[in-house]
């Protein structure tokens, strides 16, 4: 759900973007988003073929995103993205409370809290809509804010802080496909305390943040049916009558394992 097109979104330089950074951006995106699905096989050159990359590019780009969780080699098979499991959920929360509540410690300029201000505000405005738009905008709004505090936090912390809300967009966009839509908590009182200063309310409207989407994925995941219905495109139909059921069945993302503290 996370709109790339978003007005939120940084601007690009100028210039020609290098084919193994936009093979890196789209694969990432398309797992992000869900648009390959979770526990869902494919080859290099399937996805070469159907994102209009080329080899190297897609080989090099899936080994990264292999590092950063988002999908396994499986040997003489090819890749296959990782599932979404209770097991996971309960990593990414406990990740982002163990890393997250660090963001209270930045200091915010003038400037750039009235530049998050105004996010927020855009944000607050969009809370009551319950339109498909509203909610990629809001979502959108919501990560731009975080990616602009993780950049002050340095470069180590801020990869993992990426990583860890990577894997959160993926989780609320893998309820998306059963009808389950995860709404960011306004971010107006925590831009609001770091340029104040006050760390102690930072921290918990940070931890506010973490157990509301805590609390999300966690009725999400136990009201899933068995198994998850998730209606096909019509790019899933072509695929299947052109890779067959075997492949048909491994792109619908199975029930989430319920095995694992989602703590």
């Amino acid at each position: 759900m996370y709109d790339h097109a978003s007005p939120f979104a940084h601007a690009l330089p100028p210039g020609a973007e290098p084919k193994a950074a936009f093979a890196l951006k789209r694969l990432r995106r398309a797992v992000i988003e869900c648009e390959l699905r979770p526990d869902a096989e494919c080859s290099e050159p399937e996805l070469a073929t159907r994102f209009g990359l080329g080899r190297a590019a897609v080989r090099t780009a899936l080994t990264t995103l292999a590092g950063e969780g988002l999908v396994a080699v499986e040997p003489r098979r090819g890749w296959r993205v990782a599932p979404v499991t209770g097991a996971l959920i309960g990593d990414v929360i406990r990740a982002r409370k163990a890393v997250e509540p660090g963001l209270a410690e930045i200091r915010l300029p003038p400037d750039a809290a009235a530049r998050l201000t105004a996010l927020t505000r855009m944000s607050t405005a969009l809370q009551g809509r319950e339109d498909h738009q509203a909610l990629v905008t809001l979502r959108s709004a919501d990560r731009q804010i975080l990616d602009q505090l993780a950049a002050r936090s340095g470069g180590l912390v801020g990869r993992w802080l990426d990583q860890a809300w990577n894997q959160a967009d993926r989780i609320a966009a893998f309820f998306d496909l059963a009808g389950r839509h995860h709404r960011p908590v306004g971010r107006e009182p925590l831009i609001a305390a770091l340029a104040a200063g006050d760390a102690e309310a930072a921290r918990r409207e940070i931890a506010a943040a973490i157990s509301a989407f805590q609390d999300f994925a966690t009725e999400a995941l136990f009201a899933l049916p068995s198994p998850l219905d998730v209606a096909e495109t019509d790019g899933d139909r072509r695929r299947r009558r052109q890779t067959g059921p075997a492949m048909a069945r491994a792109a619908r993302p199975r029930r989430p394992s319920q095995q694992g503290d989602i703590t």
